[in-house]
């Protein structure tokens, strides 16, 4: 068996334990709370990374390649820029907006299990806020533990990415307690 000759780089292991450290991160942050944001942008962060790491590589054989291949290369370039906008737009909207406050009714708490791993338990916080729009976005474990089914809460939540930062019970906010 023949060696290809190609040796791993430096800033590919670099990458390698940016890309790692990042997800790290992210399993590591809490679902809920000030950082939520923070662990929004660590998901984004993971796919910039691939992308830049694919743009990096198209640009960088462009020469070798013929009229076609440079018209692919263009295309991968342009779908990686896309899909970077596309992760990136709703932390991006929520920085420009803020945080909201709704006040849910009908409250329901749920659980799921993905068919993946150590980190396959989610709960979610579900309810009508005043114009009858539907809110769901995720919460601990602890908080699906101690929030009430058909009960009323409120949330200061970033709208877009549906990241709770803290939950009300209802007659704790003119105190401005948490629950």
């Amino acid at each position: 068996m023949s060696r290809s000759g190609r040796k791993i780089k430096k800033y590919e292991i670099i990458l390698c334990i940016l890309v790692l450290a990042v997800i790290a991160a992210g399993l590591l942050l809490p679902k809920t709370g000030n950082l939520v944001l923070l662990d929004e942008l660590c998901n984004a962060a993971v796919i910039w990374i691939a992308c830049i790491c694919v743009i990096a590589r198209a640009l960088r054989n462009r020469t070798a390649l013929s009229l076609s291949g440079k018209a692919v290369g263009a295309a991968v370039v342009i779908i990686c820029i896309a899909f970077v906008f596309w992760f990136s737009k709703d932390i991006v909207l929520d920085l420009a907006a803020g945080l909201q406050t709704a006040t849910l009714t009908d409250v329901q708490v749920s659980e799921t299990q993905a068919h993946t791993g150590i980190f396959s338990h989610h709960y979610y916080l579900t309810g009508s806020d005043h114009n009858g729009e539907t809110i769901r976005a995720e919460i601990t474990m602890e908080e699906y533990n101690r929030l009430p089914q058909g009960g009323t809460v409120t949330i200061e939540y970033y709208e877009h990415t549906r990241r709770i930062v803290k939950v009300y019970k209802k007659d704790m906010v003119a105190d401005n307690e948490m629950w």
